[in-house]
């Protein structure tokens, strides 16, 4: 019989939130449920009991930001490297939110926003719920899946904490069979090991740093549908900042289509 206590076996609603924030977006979809800010304020709102008003394309870039800082932490708990300077972008996001630390009459402390809430106020319980979960000892557990399109973040709760992937059945097996089938899967959809360096980025690092969809991504980098130029530009430095190299010759093999090179 196990002797773990309940709280490292389950998830609490700290984590949960924590998980529930990260997963708004499916990569393996290209999915994303905050498409505008008013369903930014609609989601922040209801999960976290702050409501937010006027929140502008900046608060959403600035939240985007913030979750996929979040979930490169959570593939470091899985094993991983983390992207270079994908921490450096989540303080900067942080630091971009006007929080203090407040204390209630019985002493305890908690972060609230500075002058106008806007999306301040609900982050502020996003971070309160990581801070929780860190003091609980129950963070480490919270992990994004191993598998390279996929990243959804999950709760490891094994005995060893040595889950890599959200689903056994789904995400674990497919690499399992493509290991079988004889492709290296380090190239094929599975983010590696740490090795103590840093990790090549893929299109989805490129779409979470910039706050865009992966098919935004490949339009930028392909040329294949227009992109509003504010949204090229951010793209395209993005790309020089992770520095990013697109196979696009095996992409116009797989669509038969020739690619265009990024300007600038």
């Amino acid at each position: 019989m196990s002797t773990e206590s309940p709280a490292r076996t389950q998830p609490s609603p700290a984590v949960t939130l924590v998980r529930d924030f990260v997963n708004t977006v499916e990569w393996q979809l290209d999915d994303d449920s905050w498409n505008t800010p008013v369903e930014l304020a609609s989601w922040l709102s209801t999960h976290t009991g702050v409501s937010t008003r006027n929140l502008d394309a900046g608060d959403l870039l600035v939240a985007r930001r913030v979750r996929e800082g979040v979930r490169a932490v959570l593939l470091m708990h899985a094993g991983h490297d983390a992207l270079q300077s994908s921490i450096a972008d989540l303080n900067d996001a942080l630091s971009l939110l006007p929080l203090r630390m407040s204390f209630d009459p019985r002493g305890s402390a908690t972060l609230v926003a500075a002058g106008e809430p806007g999306v301040a106020g609900p982050m502020s319980v996003i971070l309160a719920a990581i801070d929780s979960a860190r003091a609980d000892g129950t963070w480490m557990r919270l992990k994004a899946c191993s598998r390279d399109s996929c990243r959804w973040a999950y709760w490891d709760g094994s005995r060893g904490q040595s889950g890599r992937w959200c689903s056994m059945a789904g995400c674990g097996n497919y690499i399992k069979m493509r290991r079988r089938n004889g492709h290296d899967p380090a190239v094929h959809d599975m983010i590696g090991p740490a090795t103590g360096a840093d990790r090549p980025p893929t299109m989805v690092d490129v779409a979470g740093r910039a706050g865009v969809s992966i098919k935004t991504v490949s339009n930028v980098v392909t040329g294949a549908w227009p992109v509003a130029e504010s949204t090229r530009a951010r793209v395209e430095a993005v790309i020089v900042e992770l520095d990013y190299h697109p196979n696009l010759h095996a992409r116009a093999l797989r669509t038969g289509r020739p690619t265009l090179p990024i300007s600038g």
